[in-house]
């Protein structure tokens, strides 16, 4: 496993769109996931990194909807968030054309959050989409949000949890389009 079982601060791992899925763990701990639009979750990341946080960042009773791991580390929450993880965006050639003259808001939402990183010093790591099945040989599945189709963005940001804490930021040797391989879609 790449990362120890905590850290002295948080990582943020985030599958972007407009209902963007996200996991918050403290080394390989994970804390809580869940699901959130696009602007609210932006802007609870922002409250998060100025020491206010709301919404599924919060210490407080209005958090309790999003689903906790580790009750008993629950102070973890307090951590800084130091580390953000996320999937990245890529038009791949068979797509293209059916990309043509849309607005691609999630683009606008991995750049605020690669702003949000470099103003406050945050390390950042995007990650391809095709290290989900790797998650899955790996174990990711056993931290799976149910109903499956409901969470499924949850669950997207959960195999990039995983997956990072396994292998770090460069990744496994055999997942096509890691990070420094060659794009071949």
């Amino acid at each position: 496993m790449y990362l120890p079982e905590t850290e002295d601060f948080l990582t943020l791992y985030v599958d972007p769109g407009e209902n963007t899925g996200w996991a918050l763990a403290c080394g390989s701990t994970l804390l809580s996931a869940g699901q959130e639009k696009l602007w609210l979750f932006a802007d609870n990341v922002w409250d998060k990194l100025r020491r206010t946080p709301k919404g599924p960042f919060a210490h407080t009773p209005e958090a309790d909807p999003f689903i906790r791991w580790n009750d008993d580390q629950e102070h973890l929450l307090d951590l800084p968030l130091k580390r953000i993880v996320f999937e990245n965006f890529v038009i791949y050639k068979s797509k293209a054309m059916s990309l043509v003259g849309q607005e691609i808001r999630t683009i606008r939402l991995i750049g605020a959050l690669c702003f949000m990183a470099r103003e406050k010093g945050l390390d950042i790591h995007d990650q391809p989409a095709s290290i989900k099945e790797q998650a899955e040989v790996g174990g990711a599945k056993a931290f799976f949000l149910r109903p499956l189709h409901d969470n499924r963005h949850s669950n997207d940001a959960l195999r990039h949890y995983w997956y990072f804490a396994q292998f770090g930021p460069d990744g496994d040797e055999r997942v096509p389009n890691r990070k420094g391989a060659e794009l071949n879609a």
